[in-house]
């Protein structure tokens, strides 16, 4: 940590001289944010415990010299429920782009697809679902360590991705995972091609590298603590082809995405997974299926009226015998809408994502004010509703349902 940290204090250094007289844009933030668990959690082991108690500062520092580059992030954040200091380097990255060519070498982040707040054809970027506060971001996307070369026109561009460093999805548990040997044949390639039109805009997508997700393998301890299952960990490899598109209608814009994903691993169930080793066995903890993922969305933009709302679905086109999963078929909703007030100072929202399945929802109002163009407060609730019958993807986290308040200061 304290290697990376001095790299990156360096690297500031480096830009800071590199755009002297030249070009230099810096921002930064300091963000706080607490909250409790409701009082209708878990009055045990949740209700009225903290939940959230983030303090964090973060740093970007822009560059540019004619057709050249470079950009550093940077954060430290102090978690106090978990009594710990992090520093995440966000993206580090040197570019060049003229009118026609363009290449960027280093940390980075870009936007694949169109879905707002649900992955569909987005497998390059991995997420950040480690905390509540992480859930809460507008944007918890990591970056990647990788090469892009871009080439474009007056309607079209193609973004070329060579990854050769794994970076996976930072999930809550404390699973030991391993990750694919680092080796130049283990990288990751990803291609979009972008097409801009008077009447819409169409983008497609091709990926080749690993799951961030990790398919999890489960064994039984003996001798001290028998009945106890011990989990681990390992990326597979992951294809991916897709598309999306947006058709704007005045105020309203209509969005369209699919991928398909040939013979993707899907996890096993733990216990089928135990029952196979205790039988003496040799299986994987995960079998091939095609899977196909859609969304259709709506955004709608009267005044100060925001208003987002789409349709998901996810197929498996295959028996899920044996498998970790319920459903051949998945599919939700999300809605949001938002309006401001008060010379656009305070913006009143309401974000609800809805899992028809299980009936299960998350639900999430909130306000803000700005109380001048560099200071903000807000608050609301982030709410998990188990289904009538199964607790679902979001009732499993219903005691973390929390209160919250916070502030930014940007400069």
């Amino acid at each position: 940590m304290k290697k990376v940290f001095l790299a990156a204090i360096a690297a500031f250094c480096c830009l800071a001289l590199f755009a002297q007289d030249k070009g230099l844009d810096y921002s930064g933030q300091i963000e706080t944010l607490w909250g409790a668990a409701a009082p209708w959690t878990d009055q045990d082991s949740a209700a009225g415990r903290w939940t959230l108690g983030d303090i964090s500062l973060n740093g970007k520092l822009d560059a540019y010299y004619n057709d050249s580059s470079a950009r550093a992030d940077g954060t430290v954040k102090y978690d106090a429920v978990a009594s710990s200091l992090e520093f995440s380097l966000n993206e580090l990255w040197a570019d060049y782009t003229n009118s026609v060519f363009g290449i960027r070498i280093g940390r980075q982040k870009a936007a694949w697809g169109k879905a707002d707040g649900v992955d569909i054809t987005n497998t390059v970027f991995p997420k950040d679902m480690s905390t509540l506060s992480a859930l809460l971001k507008d944007d918890n996307k990591l970056a990647i360590d990788a090469l892009r070369l871009s080439a474009s026109g007056n309607s079209f561009s193609i973004d070329a991705y060579w990854i050769p460093f794994f970076t996976a999805t930072k999930l809550p548990a404390k699973i030991e995972a391993d990750k694919p040997e680092l080796a130049i044949w283990n990288g990751e390639w990803g291609l979009k091609a972008a097409g801009y039109f008077s009447a819409l805009d169409v983008s497609l997508y091709a990926f080749y590298g690993w799951d961030k997700t990790p398919i999890l393998d489960y064994t039984l301890i003996g001798g001290i603590a028998p009945g106890v299952a011990v989990a681990s960990g390992r990326h597979e490899r992951l294809a991916m082809v897709g598309a999306d598109a947006a058709v704007p209608i005045g105020q309203t814009v209509l969005r369209a995405e699919a991928a398909f994903f040939p013979q993707r691993r899907l996890q096993k169930s733990a216990e089928i997974i135990l029952a196979q080793k205790a039988a003496g066995v040799v299986s994987e903890s995960s079998e091939a299926k095609n899977q196909l993922c859609g969304l259709l969305g709506l955004d709608w933009m009267p005044g100060d009226w925001t208003l987002t709302a789409q349709y998901y679905c996810d197929a498996v086109f295959e028996s899920l015998e044996g498998l970790d999963r319920s459903y051949t078929y998945i599919h939700g909703a999300t809605l949001s809408v938002s309006k401001k007030f008060l010379s656009e100072t305070l913006t009143v929202s309401f974000k609800a994502l809805v899992e028809f399945n299980d009936l299960s929802m998350f639900l999430y109002p909130s306000a803000s004010y700005s109380v001048t163009d560099q200071l903000k407060f807000r608050g609301g609730a982030c709410i998990f509703v188990p289904g009538p019958y199964k607790e679902g993807s979001y009732g499993a986290y219903k005691d973390l349902s929390s209160f919250f308040v916070g502030a930014n200061f940007c400069f």
